[in-house]
């Protein structure tokens, strides 16, 4: 009875306090054309937002209610206990997480200190988590307890010199966390030690760490590094600074306030090891004081549950989740509080966003869906859509302020007129600062045209007399399963390593479900058999490649079709 009139009372007490903060630090739907950027991190924003709206929730995480002020206080703990493990200022911090708060409270912790955040997808391979870590040449990490026994096998190849192992299910009720460890937790056999160790200690270290953890940073600095193909479909480290992620979010304020304030919910389910998902879903809301639910592992069969549950306001994904939406049964009424939906990681067609449009005007809601655009070299979003133009065929939207995109003609690189299909490159605050140790994949990047230096990104499209960006599709041979990129040549190049392979080739087939599903065509040596071969490949790719880029089906071929030019017809392949 207590705890209910206590909840009662703490509810109106943020209420009131919502619009008492509101009302003293002013809240603007637009914010002015001469905006300044921020001077200094991530961490920053967070902080800002924490004095405007210190009782507004900032996470929501299966029913445990985080405040922003209680989110900086656990952000400045999470600090002191790296600084206690020895991280400076500059040191690369490994995260190999899904989205959990321990996640976020290391992410931004290492932003306190200026440190830089190495973010990592928990289903990569061993190899590929060896390769990530060693590249960064990180000394500490945080991994969730069902990749650790990944990291167990590759750390005596690393630097790592301490290892933080952390359970979803840790800012989880007790009831909850006791039915994962029957069923799942305690089959995680972690060997604790000096240099591994659990979340709790790892909290409990922060009491040896005196003073104040806080590192003054520049905007230019780098903040984090995330993994991408790129132009050329190899992984490569993207270096993002500070200020891409800042200018983001406050670019976006700008372009779509409708979908930005501070009373509205956002469900964040996309991964926060993703651009995508770390700027649109976590770091943008966070800066406008919303709150988010965060979702460690989306459930497709649980959306309609989530939706309704927690009131969401703005929903975020891929192009298959809402055609996966559309075909859920709600009420009349029941999306009523949905004041709109983005769309990223892939184009969504315009039927689809049309049926959409009408699936939630069907039931309740005056919202409609909005597309974005971006790629990890760019922040994960640099253009969005406002209501103005986010019915139009194929659009993507206008760049955000201070960004630009130019069109140039894919045989002479030189600008297009207005309405013609070229290149799309992009330049502005969101772009990246360099690859990763790699100056010269770094240089391949950028294209220069005129006096200005501009992000290649791959992609075709064409800008209309209003600066509209239209998107045509991609140059790049680039398969997206979930919202997740697969790129072909590294698909092929891990299917050539078993010795009954003689050629091999990857395509992206279509999928309702998916999107794409990644099928690979495989010419077998001589005498070499199919099942022989089916369990070889299913032996190496559990070894060398993530979850989600091991194909889905596996073709057997007497010969590759080829084009004119004796190259591979991948258009060919996509038909058979």
């Amino acid at each position: 009875m207590l705890e209910f009139v206590f909840g009662k009372l703490k509810k109106a007490v943020r209420t009131v306090d919502m619009y008492l903060e509101r009302s003293k630090y002013g809240y603007i739907e637009k914010l002015p054309k001469d905006f300044k950027y921020p001077e200094g991190g991530l961490y920053d924003i967070v902080y800002d937002s924490s004095c405007k709206w210190p009782h507004n929730i900032a996470i929501n995480y299966y029913d445990t209610e985080i405040t922003y002020k209680e989110l900086v206080k656990k952000i400045n703990r999470v600090a002191r206990a790296l600084k206690a493990l020895g991280v400076e200022k500059g040191d690369n911090v490994t995260v190999c997480m899904p989205n959990t708060p321990e996640e976020v409270y290391m992410f931004y912790a290492i932003n306190e200190i200026g440190a830089v955040a190495n973010m990592i997808h928990p289903l990569s391979s061993e190899k590929e988590i060896e390769d990530y870590v060693n590249r960064a040449h990180s000394k500490v990490m945080l991994v969730i307890d069902i990749s650790y026994s990944k990291v167990e096998n590759i750390i005596k190849n690393t630097e790592l010199e301490h290892v933080v192992v952390v359970s979803a299910t840790r800012s989880m009720d007790f009831v909850v966390r006791a039915a994962y460890w029957l069923t799942k937790g305690r089959k995680n056999h972690i060997k604790k030690s000096q240099q591994i160790m659990l979340w709790d200690k790892f909290l409990n270290g922060a009491n040896k760490f005196v003073g104040n953890p806080h590192a003054r940073v520049n905007a230019n600095d780098p903040a984090i590094i995330l993994y991408s193909g790129g132009t050329t479909g190899k992984p490569k480290g993207v270096v993002l600074t500070n200020l891409n992620f800042n200018a983001q979010a406050l670019g976006a304020k700008y372009l779509v306030p409708e979908l930005l304030k501070s009373r509205y919910s956002m469900l964040t389910f996309l991964p926060n090891f993703h651009a995508f998902g770390l700027g649109v879903c976590m770091h943008i809301p966070f800066y406008c004081g919303m709150r988010i639910v965060l979702i460690p592992q989306f459930n497709a069969k649980k959306l309609k549950n989530y939706i309704k549950k927690y009131k969401i306001n703005i929903l975020v994904g891929v192009p298959t989740v809402y055609d996966y939406m559309t075909k859920i049964k709600f009420g009349k009424k029941e999306l009523k509080h949905v004041k709109g939906a983005v769309s990223g990681g892939d184009m969504v067609s315009q039927s689809m966003k049309e049926e959409f449009n009408e699936f939630l005007a069907a039931h309740g809601s005056k919202g409609m869906l909005h597309n974005g655009y971006g790629l990890t070299e760019a922040a994960g979003g640099m253009i969005f859509s406002p209501a103005s133009v986010a019915k139009g065929d194929s659009t993507i939207g206008f760049p955000l302020p201070d960004s630009e995109v130019l069109i140039t003609d894919l045989k002479t690189g030189k600008p297009v007129e207005v309405g013609e299909d070229g290149e799309i490159l992009v330049r502005g605050l969101t772009v990246m600062k360099e690859y990763l140790e790699d100056p010269k994949e770094t240089k391949d990047a950028f294209v220069k045209v005129g006096n200005k230096k501009y992000l290649r990104t791959g992609d075709i499209g064409y800008l209309d007399e209003r600066g509209v960006v239209y998107f045509r599709g991609r140059i790049k041979r680039m398969i997206i399963t979930n919202g997740y990129n697969v790129y072909p040549s590294n698909i092929e190049e891990v299917t050539l390593k078993s010795k009954l392979v003689s050629k091999c080739a990857c395509v992206g087939v279509p999928d309702k479900l998916r999107g794409e599903i990644v099928k690979v065509f495989v010419v077998l040596k001589k005498d070499a058999g199919q099942r022989a071969c089916r369990k070889d490949l299913a032996h190496i790719y559990k070894k060398y490649l993530a979850k989600y880029e091991i194909p889905r089906e596996i073709a057997f071929i007497d010969e590759l079709p080829k084009t004119k030019l004796g190259k591979i017809d991948f258009i060919a392949l996509e038909k058979l």
